[in-house]
């Protein structure tokens, strides 16, 4: 639309045609030929899309997994949210790394080789401030960290594989593991200065402090499994995974021991009745003979039956399965 004329242009026109002036036609600009950038193919990324895509739904799990853990473990409201996830060479994560820092060597098989996980000082001391009953925000967050620290960290760091087992539980199992704690990043070198990694970078407020850790994971360790971080590869096992998990779950509930208990009607009786009470005495129910005791589950009301007996042994004979809506009315009046 930018080349339509305007009602006064057209006009101007006709009136230069009928006075038969002619004027100069400009020559329109050549057009700048393109700009070539020389193309370094080292810089070329690596991860697909999907494979992103699947380390960010993977990790998205592990933030609300952590934010509770945390949140129990140092008895203070934190929140973890994942900013970004992004391609870089090892050199950009190694020169990014601030002195002091506690930089965690992870293997993650059936993962390749290593992966890193990379918490700045001013978490790591949040953590240890915390675990120790202090108050948070500590300020020397410049200084060296002492074995106590490390060690703390150390135990901190390793529940964490544990949520990081659960998270990736999902698109494929994983059996994380601490190899080490280093508090140099440049004496760290899992891969060469121009491998590929993934950076997942994720923001942790803990009380009113806030800062980032990262999760590094080179390219090369990802193509024993790099099929499985397809997300069309992994919605069509999303069928045949949830029946596996069904039964692997009920195979384990299957197991648990609950404990059962039976129930007359409630007998009121004063203070002073239960008082004067010896051995001998006989107290009267408020329970007809004919009438169905409640079974409990667990505290919760499950079952109505009748009591008999067993052998030597009393026993009662199950005659009613209390549904949800009815199991609250018994609740109330047991």
């Amino acid at each position: 639309m930018g080349n339509v004329l305007s009602q006064s242009e057209i006009d101007e026109l006709l009136s230069v045609l009928a006075s038969g002036q002619g004027r100069t036609v400009e020559e329109a600009p050549e057009e700048e030929e393109g700009v070539v950038k020389p193309y370094d193919f080292r810089t070329a990324n690596k991860f697909s899309k999907d494979q992103m895509r699947t380390l960010h739904f993977i990790y998205d799990n592990f933030a609300s997994r952590l934010s509770t853990y945390l949140s129990g473990t140092l008895r203070a409201p934190c929140e973890v949210d994942v900013i970004s996830i992004e391609e870089q060479s090892y050199s950009e994560l190694s020169n990014s790394m601030p002195t002091p820092v506690i930089v965690a060597i992870i293997s993650m098989p059936p993962l390749a080789g290593s992966t890193l996980l990379v918490i700045t000082p001013a978490i790591a001391y949040e953590i240890v401030s915390r675990l120790l009953g202090g108050a948070g925000k500590y300020e020397m967050t410049d200084k060296p960290f002492t074995e106590i620290e490390v060690s703390l960290l150390e135990r901190t760091i390793k529940k964490m594989l544990l949520l990081i087992n659960e998270a990736w539980g999902k698109v494929n199992e994983i059996n994380a593991s601490l190899d080490r704690i280093e508090t140099t990043g440049q004496y760290v070198q899992i891969v060469s200065a121009n491998e590929p990694i993934a950076i997942i970078t994720m923001n942790v407020k803990i009380g009113g402090v806030s800062d980032i850790i990262n999760f590094c994971i080179p390219h090369v360790a990802v193509q024993p499994i790099a099929q499985n971080l397809v997300l069309r590869y992994w919605y069509s096992s999303i069928g045949t995974g949830q029946n596996a998990n069904k039964e692997e779950l009920e195979s384990r509930l299957s197991g648990i021991q609950l404990n059962l208990q039976a129930f007359f009607n409630v007998t009121n009786a004063t203070v002073s009745e239960v008082l004067g009470m010896r051995v001998g005495d006989v107290i009267q129910m408020e329970h007809r003979i004919n009438e169905p005791i409640t079974v409990k589950v667990e505290h919760i009301p499950k079952f109505r039956g009748a009591i008999g007996m067993c052998g030597s042994n009393y026993a009662v004979r199950i005659g009613e399965i209390l549904k949800e809506g009815n199991a609250n009315e018994y609740t109330d009046a047991i």
